[in-house]
């Protein structure tokens, strides 16, 4: 009970914590670091995701333990791996990763890690190329180590599993959150750049006696002069038509 007290806790401060220009990637460092403090044997943690199809990671808590996860990126198998292309939770020790994943478990074994859980991890796009497919969202997988014999029971594996579940639709929250705000941001940078062109073209309209095609073309023959934005030649001239047109 205190461990589910825990998990539901970390979660709680997760959430209330997520901050909107924070980006994905240091979000998951924060979670690895959540979990390795939930789980009393586990001495740490790194997210596994995919980028155009190849898997990379982009949190760890311990870089010494980056072999781990680069391993099983060459030999194209392992615990993480399965995780995140089959959406099941994998646990294993080293005796048994031997016999599975000979190249992994050598480099757990020279590393002293001798026991892995790895839970699937289902994210958002964060606007780099991390998508796999339009329709598909991003897929990974967070890892635990652990120098321990025997570590994560299945109660704190169902724990970690439930944590990382709701991770998955909180980063997808706060992604979804984002991308409106910054859209809003978009549409009133361009509300402002319309309404500047069309006071901008009004004023050339009225000084030089053009019609709206010419005082447009006027203001877009200005631009390449000046090697200048259309926008800032309209800023300036409606702010201040004198020093412009010098009347």
């Amino acid at each position: 009970m205190d461990q589910f007290r825990d998990t539901t806790s970390a979660l709680r401060e997760l959430t209330e914590s997520i901050r909107l220009d924070e980006s994905r990637d240091e979000l998951l460092v924060r979670v690895a670091k959540k979990v390795v403090g939930l789980l009393p044997q586990a001495d740490a943690a790194t997210v596994t995701l995919y980028e155009n199809d190849e898997p990379s990671t982009v949190a760890a808590t311990d870089e010494s333990l980056l072999p781990l996860d680069k391993t099983q990126y060459s030999a194209d198998e392992g615990p993480c791996l399965t995780a995140a292309r089959t959406g099941t939770i994998v646990r294993t020790r080293l005796e048994t990763a031997s016999v599975r994943w000979p190249d992994f478990a050598a480099a757990a074994e020279q590393l002293g890690v001798r026991t892995a859980l790895a839970c699937p991890l289902f994210l958002p796009d964060d606007g780099h190329g991390y998508r796999r497919r339009d329709t598909e969202p991003l897929a990974g997988a967070l890892n635990v180590w652990s120098y321990s014999e025997n570590a994560f029971d299945p109660v704190e594996s169902a724990l970690i599993a439930m944590f990382t579940s709701a991770i998955s639709a909180i980063v997808l929250t706060a992604s979804r959150w984002a991308a409106a705000e910054k859209q809003a941001e978009s549409l009133v940078a361009a509300l402002e750049t319309r309404d500047s062109i069309a006071t901008a073209k009004g004023i050339v309209m009225a000084r030089l006696e053009l019609n709206a095609d010419e005082a447009f073309r006027w203001l877009t023959e200005a631009s390449q002069h000046t090697n200048r934005k259309i926008r800032e030649i309209s800023v300036l001239i409606a702010e201040d038509p004198k020093a412009v047109f010098g009347r």
